[in-house]
């Protein structure tokens, strides 16, 4: 049950406007961002993400351009969803990435986002800038040639950098995403910093997840955002929030000002101190299922409505998943009842 029934409009291309009833559950959020996994293939394999080794497809049968292009225009124009976040698996090697951007920037979306590994974007970050992409968030994770190709398992740290720096030309906002894994990269803390002062790029810095039963792996490398913050103190770095803890997107990062500097920093505490309660997104991935939360186990199967363009089934699918949140989700019950998706294939 929402707690506005309050019939909103949103501008859509032609000057034209489309009525929407907004999606608002019982605890006030409302539903306005959708991330889409749009092929569970990723050209790197990194050992947080994906813990046996290759990147074969876990479900071949994934969603067409077509398909995806239709969810987005109910999510828009039915629920009033404003952003897009496109995922992977890694995005950028499914052809017809490009022009699908450039189709779903024409529902009048507020922004489109992507999140990826970096490795191809040194040719890509422009059409897809010319198309509407507006943002991206890479994956980085050491500046350590050597030890990237170990993370990834053979990616090329050169490859990521190039990728970056096009993006940083081209595009509104690049982030940089760090998972801190311990006894790996946490004391390339001050080298993130480093590189944000540089460049202007936020970094955020991630908690790492337990999937598929990775318990060992997750008990050695766990590293909570509050360590990471008191070691931060230690050094005599101080933080300092903008806006009261400003997000700088729509998703669960707090950023913060590294006073004295213009490096800016974002923390992703999703075990530690979950976002819950300002979450205000759905995720689909690239077969069709569409989930409620990273953390829960609920799907809807979705494709085969999408496939029959059953526009009543897949706004009633979105404003479902949306509305049977839990308040909160327990990241800490995955080491019990772990994903059974990896990463790469959630869409993470």
């Amino acid at each position: 049950m929402t707690h506005s029934t309050d019939v909103l409009q949103q501008e859509i291309p032609g000057g034209e406007t489309a009525s929407f009833r907004p999606v608002v559950d019982r605890y006030g959020r409302r539903l306005r961002y959708l991330r889409i996994s749009v092929t569970d293939l990723c050209n790197l394999s990194c050992t947080y993400c994906n813990p046996v080794k290759g990147c074969a497809a876990t479900h071949p049968h994934k969603l067409s351009w077509e398909e995806l292009e239709f969810l987005v225009d109910v999510g828009v124009n039915d629920l009033g969803i404003e952003a897009i976040r496109i995922t992977g698996g890694e995005p950028t090697i499914r052809p017809g990435l490009v022009n699908w951007v450039r189709r779903i920037a024409r529902h009048g979306l507020h922004d489109i986002a992507m999140t990826t590994n970096g490795i191809l974007l040194g040719r890509m970050a422009r059409p897809l800038r010319e198309a509407g992409l507006k943002r991206v968030n890479v994956s980085l994770d050491t500046f350590d040639g050597e030890k990237y190709r170990d993370v990834t398992r053979g990616g090329s740290l050169e490859r990521c950098l190039e990728g970056i720096e096009v993006a940083r030309q081209v595009l509104d906002r690049v982030k940089v995403n760090a998972v801190l894994l311990r006894g790996f990269n946490d004391h390339e803390i001050p080298d993130f910093l480093e590189f944000s002062q540089r460049t202007g790029i936020e970094v955020r810095f991630i908690e790492l997840m337990p999937i598929f039963g990775q318990k060992d792996y997750f008990h050695r490398h766990f590293i909570s955002v509050e360590e990471i913050k008191e070691r931060l103190a230690d050094q005599g770095i101080h933080l300092e929030t903008e806006d009261g803890g400003n997000r700088t997107g729509y998703g669960p990062a707090t950023t913060y000002r590294v006073v004295g500097s213009r490096a800016r920093i974002g923390f992703i505490s999703q075990m530690s101190d979950t976002k819950c309660l300002s979450c205000n997104k759905l995720r689909m991935t690239s077969d069709g299922a569409l989930k409620p939360c990273l953390l829960s186990p609920k799907e809807i199967k979705l494709a085969p409505a999408i496939a029959e363009r059953d526009r009543d089934t897949v706004a009633e699918a979105l404003r479902h998943q949306f509305l049977i949140r839990a308040e909160r989700y327990d990241a800490l019950e995955a080491l019990n009842d772990p994903f059974q998706r990896s990463m790469q294939a959630i869409g993470g």
